[in-house]
């Protein structure tokens, strides 16, 4: 038999295990990276965008609140104007509806009815003048027994009322009084609402009625109670 090599060969050495990659491991590794950089260059472009957006709001923001200034300041500017222009017209208006009135109760056998619209059409002429004069003394008279004057809604239905009243008349004077009158009142309303601080100096001259109303009243009622107390004893 042959002999034995006295130097036998080695054991063949064991394979190095090599790193394993699945598929999914493999698909995984690649697309991690561009999420990565999509997340980064979304972060990286929203606040750009939000920025812009911020600023073309904040710009537009600024713009209306100038228009709005400028708008004010032209109001109250124009303001003093369109109140003496409103007096005017309401004076001009309340003096044709007397003197209409009036020339309808000249003529002989005129009807009983037509004196008595006549007579409450003058009264209210007189009534709208006398507001007008903006006398302490008489607009409070005014606001104690015609409180609806100082009411814009009112005081439009007061003169739609006094303008029915005059084209009644059936007379050329008749038919241009009440339309003046009908004028009058649609300008006074697109005043007030084109005007809200003369519509705010309005209630708070209303207030300051309702306070020398309530003042008066005290006392009338203190001075009853004291006569009353004096008589009973």
């Amino acid at each position: 038999p042959p002999a034995a090599s006295a130097d036998p060969s080695p054991p063949p050495a064991e394979p190095t295990p090599s790193p394993s990659f699945s598929i999914d491991d493999g698909n995984a590794a690649p697309s991690a990276a561009p999420a990565a950089v999509a997340e980064k260059s979304t972060a990286r472009t929203a606040p750009a965008t939000d920025n812009v957006a911020g600023t073309m709001l904040n710009s537009m923001n600024d713009a209306k609140a100038k228009a709005e200034a400028s708008v004010a300041v032209a109001d109250e500017s124009d303001l003093p104007r369109m109140i003496l222009l409103m007096r005017v017209t309401n004076m001009a208006a309340a003096a044709l509806l007397i003197t209409c009135s009036i020339l309808e109760l000249i003529p002989a056998g005129t009807h009983i009815s037509v004196w008595i619209m006549a007579i409450y059409a003058s009264c209210g002429g007189i009534l709208v003048c006398c507001l007008e004069t903006q006398l302490k003394f008489v607009r409070t008279v005014i606001a104690m027994n015609f409180g609806f004057l100082f009411n814009s809604v009112y005081r439009f239905l007061f003169y739609c009322l006094m303008a029915s009243v005059c084209w009644s008349y059936e007379g050329l004077l008749g038919y241009i009084t009440s339309i003046t009158l009908a004028v009058v009142a649609v300008f006074n309303t697109y005043v007030l609402c084109r005007y809200p601080s003369y519509r705010r100096m309005r209630e708070n001259i209303a207030a300051e009625e309702d306070r020398r109303i309530q003042a008066k009243i005290n006392q009338q009622v203190a001075k009853q109670a004291a006569s009353n107390m004096g008589w009973g004893s």
